[in-house]
Parts: structure tokens; sequence; C-alpha cells
């Protein structure tokens, strides 16, 4: 699969989620429902990288 079909496929995950992609300089933020991360690239993104990191207090 190119990498073209591998971003559109991971566009589709995070609008299914609910989670908006923001092009972000030569990046992607990722912001929505408890997410708000900056990832290098789309390709290969994942349903397990959609979850919201575990807050611990100190």
């Amino acid at each position: 699969m190119n990498i073209e079909k591998q971003r559109a496929l991971a566009e589709r995950l995070c609008a299914e989620s609910g989670i908006s992609v923001l092009p972000y300089g030569n990046a992607w933020w990722l912001l929505g429902r408890g997410i708000n991360r900056v990832v290098g690239e789309l390709a290969g993104l994942s349903h397990s990288d959609l979850q919201r990191y575990q807050f611990i207090e100190r």
C-alpha cells in the first residue's frame, strides 16, 4: 500500500474517532477527545495511537 493510501486511512480513522488532523509545519497535530499530540507522519497510525495517555497526579 502506498503512503497516500495509508495517510487517507489514518485520516479516516481519526475522523471516526472524533480527532482533528491539522498540518503543523512538517508534521501533523492530532487534537480532540483527550488527544493533543504531534506526529511526524500519519501513515501507519493505528487505533492504539489515538488512545489517551493515562493521567497520573504527582
